[in-house]
């Protein structure tokens, strides 16, 4: 009975305190809406104040020109002449426009974008005069067009008007004003309304200047498309807008409350500027004392009442958490720590990218970063097929695949998914490698790229700009057979780690606490998931830190060598000069090249660089190549490479490298007379390859292509439905010499296989979501059919649905394989050829 007692206690309390809230709450929400909506309409109306001067100002400037050139008898040259020595503001423009067979042209008051000297322009595809038949007369009203795309510069504009008199006959005067200057001068203050926007509409409802948030041709459109309404209740509402300051809500294109506040711009006669803004930003408060005292005295009261209670309660609940925590550990802390690593590669991703988009016209420099996406999107990719692999999610553990992999491509990758952050923060970076013989090898190559990117993206993410971070890779003897011994060190100048938390920063979800840690983002679970993949490797990790001073990684693994023979690489009888400021990297790549056969001097600086290379072509006996770092204290790469030009005057090759990006310097580079880029590291085939290429001498032989001749002239059915994917298969097929023919949709491969032309397909790739007939579906009903050779025919899954339980159920349909979408083109001719073996045993 004491225990119904404290219940119904708590109870009446906790009802009065809510009952209370709620009121009181309501009631001052009522208020701080209506009295916000309030603020929001006389804002509107300020900006319609605003907007009317703006307007009338640009008219006033439109007719001065317009009646100047009335009064002077001018030509289209030199009214055009007139108003370009007249301009002040450095954004805007005029175009004086006479008809010509038809289409409006002339001349424009500032040159078309990229030419720099074209004045022309033409109207010929830019309708904006048709509703200005009836232009007003100078001074007697604002003449305006809608927002269309400038033809000059192709920003998005508005134009005043108007009719002008040439020597040539009746013309028309614009001048044009980018939306950007509206923008500027008719916004709400962002810190108060972060959605607000506003908009021009003229008296039938279309946009003259349209707010982002709008879609439709016109307000009333847009309006009638997501608000239940009627025509009675539209024309209601037009008159109301075009007639009056006011207010209303409605819904937008999301289906979310907004607010319109109207009001007529006085000095157009029939346009109206409309201000939206999101319902969720009005009502906002400060916070109300008075009720967070009272609800938290309620919560004392019921904490002294119920802490007895309660707190037996909450063991027993804290042990029931506890007990499912821990059963679903495994599952968070590896989704988590994915979560970490996706977005490493994805930040390299979009970064190269946008830097492809910039040079889409060097070839060469979209080649390049295509590869390097192709890195990352590798990468990324297997850790999405990790994440999607339930049973090792469930399982907490995680298994090693080893492939035949090159350490050139994964030092490649680890350059190219940091240069976005290092160039963001400013970071010196530098990355250098020392006795790399064994470029190829046999490991897990996914578990290895995770442990150097996770190592390497925490020290550039705890650096501060302006910091630095040095990468070493060694190759040392193994003690296991067969092995090489790599020495990864990652070393920084970031913000360190107290002795403290080096005790416990492998433990999950630990974090050191520092205001600087707590601004980065992160789920503390890198370093932890890190270790067990170097554990699981059999190697080991130590780290040195100081608190403030930085911190530095060692990540050791013995990796087996590859079985692939080594080509043997050879540039005898070539001396070069090797520029670097760094001593460490002139020693090793100094070393590397002596296995080369190639005799290296070295210097630690431009100057330095310029009075050797001189000196030689003083004694008829220059350098037969150039090697400079970028960046270099005193005299940078550039700049020496320009003086050896100027001190040489020769051809010999010179070969910029670097850590960072190419296409940061690469336009620098060749006026100055660079001609190429090495990136760091420097391995051994790196250094032959690309000193091979600029001494004109033979390279080594590309390896072959894998041989796909016993897949020549095999015909695959692909059932597809998505245009863009079947285009993706069917080129990557027809590039191993595979004929492939579309069907649309199951229903389609079902009477493909009943038809005449059924026993020329060697295969079937089935996608699983499609219209009509899903691939399951078709599955089932081809197996079901009366010819033995159409009931047997190989089909293989092509789908996106990539769960444990999905590929089961492929084959539980009858289906003999799965691949996984996006596609890697040698996982599916690997699949092809297991199930054509499959096939003829």
């Amino acid at each position: 009975m004491k225990k119904y007692g404290i219940v119904l206690i708590n109870v009446l309390i906790m009802l009065g305190i809510l009952t209370f809230v709620a009121s009181y709450a309501d009631s001052e929400h009522t208020k701080i809406i209506t009295s916000q909506i309030d603020a929001f309409e006389t804002m509107t109306v300020a900006m319609e104040r605003v907007a009317a001067n703006y307007l009338e100002g640009e008219q006033r400037i439109c007719d001065v020109w317009a009646r100047y050139i009335d009064e002077s008898d001018m030509t289209l040259d030199e009214a055009a002449a007139f108003i370009r020595a007249s301009h002040v503001l450095a954004n805007t423009s005029a175009h004086v426009l006479i008809e010509k067979d038809g289409v409006l042209q002339g001349l424009s008051t500032r040159p078309r974008a990229g030419t720099g000297d074209d004045y022309t322009v033409s109207y010929a595809n830019v309708d904006i005069v048709r509703n200005l038949d009836n232009l007003g007369g100078i001074g007697e009203r604002i003449n305006i067009t809608r927002a269309y795309t400038n033809p000059v510069n192709g920003t998005q504009s508005i134009a005043f008007c108007n009719r002008v008199r040439l020597r040539e006959g009746e013309g028309l005067l614009l001048r044009v004003v980018p939306l950007t200057e509206l923008s500027e001068k008719w916004a709400f203050p962002n810190e108060e309304y972060q959605s607000a926007e506003l908009s021009l509409i003229d008296s039938a409802g279309s946009y003259i200047v349209k707010g982002r948030s709008f879609k439709n041709s016109d307000f009333l459109e847009f309006y009638r498309s997501y608000n239940e309404t009627d025509n009675a209740r539209l024309a209601e509402l037009r008159t109301r807008i075009m007639g009056q300051a006011g207010s209303f809500q409605m819904l937008n294109s999301r289906g979310e409350e907004c607010l319109i506040a109207h009001a007529p711009v006085l000095a157009t006669g029939d346009w109206t500027i409309l201000g939206y803004v999101h319902m969720d930003e009005l009502g906002r408060a400060s916070v109300d004392w008075l009720l967070l005292v009272l609800v938290a005295a309620g919560l004392v009261a019921l904490l002294v009442i119920d802490i007895l209670y309660m707190s037996q309660l909450n063991r027993r609940l804290r042990a029931a958490a506890e007990e499912a925590e821990s059963a679903n550990r495994a599952k968070t802390d590896f989704l988590s720590t994915m979560s970490h690593d996706i977005r490493t590669p994805m930040n390299a991703i979009t970064g190269l990218a946008a830097i492809a988009e910039k040079n889409v016209e060097d070839t060469q420099s979209v080649r390049d970063n295509l590869h390097k996406i192709r890195l990352a999107g590798n990468h990324l990719l297997t850790l999405i097929n990790d994440i999607l692999d339930i049973s090792k999610v469930e399982s907490g553990q995680l298994t090693l695949s080893p492939v035949r992999f090159s350490i050139v491509e994964t030092a490649e990758n680890l350059v190219n998914i940091s240069q976005p952050m290092v160039r963001e923060k400013n970071i010196r970076f530098n990355f250098r490698i020392n006795r790399v013989r064994q470029e190829e090898l046999y490991a897990d190559q996914l578990r290895l790229n995770q442990i150097y990117i996770n190592i390497l993206s925490n020290a550039i993410k705890y650096t501060e700009p302006g910091g630095s971070v040095d990468v070493d890779l060694y190759e040392q003897d193994s003690k296991k057979s067969g092995c090489v011994q790599l020495m990864y060190r990652v070393k920084d100048t970031g913000i360190g780690m107290s002795e403290e938390f080096m005790r416990r920063m492998y433990q999950p979800f630990s974090r050191q606490t520092d205001s600087r840690v707590n601004s980065i983002q992160g789920t503390g679970l890198g370093l932890a998931i890190t270790k067990q993949m170097v554990e699981l490797m059999g190697g080991s990790i130590e780290c040195e830190s100081r608190e403030g001073e930085g911190t530095c990684f060692t990540v050791t693994i013995d990796i087996p060598c590859s079985d692939r023979p080594q080509e043997e690489l050879r540039l005898e009888n070539v001396e070069l000069l090797l520029v670097d400021d760094d001593e460490v990297l002139l020693e090793t790549v100094k070393d590397t090249l002596a296995s080369l056969g190639t005799k290296a001097e070295t210097v630690s600086d431009g100057e330095r660089a310029v009075s050797l290379a001189a000196a030689r072509h003083r004694e008829g006996h220059d350098y037969d190549a150039v090697i400079v770092d970028w960046q270099m204290p005193g005299m940078d790469g550039v700049e020496t490479v320009r003086r050896i030009r100027e001190v040489t005057g020769t051809e010999i090759p010179i070969l910029l490298i670097s850590a960072y990006d190419w296409s940061d310097i690469e336009e620098a580079a060749q006026r100055a007379g660079a001609n190429g880029f090495i990136s760091k590291p420097l391995f051994r085939s790196t250094l032959y390859d690309k000193l091979s290429e600029a001494l004109g001498r033979q390279h080594k032989a590309v390896q072959q292509e894998e041989d796909n001749a016993d897949l020549q002239d095999m015909r695959i059915l692909v059932a597809e439905d998505n245009d863009i994917n079947w285009e993706v298969v069917s080129t990557l097929l027809s590039m191993s010499g595979i004929t492939c023919t579309r069907a649309c949709n199951g229903a389609e491969a079902v009477e493909i296989m009943k038809g005449p032309d059924k026993g020329v397909f060697d295969m079937i790739f089935m996608d699983i979501q499609m219209p009509v007939m899903n691939g399951l579906q078709a599955t089932k009903a081809i197996r079901a059919l009366d010819d033995p050779e159409a009931s047997r025919i190989p089909i293989i899954a092509m789908t996106a649905d990539a769960f444990s339980e999905n590929v089961a159920e492929c084959f539980a349909v009858g289906m003999n394989g799965h691949v996984a979408k996006p596609i890697d083109i040698k996982h599916v001719l690997k699949e092809i050829r297991k199930v054509k073996e499959a096939k003829h045993e």
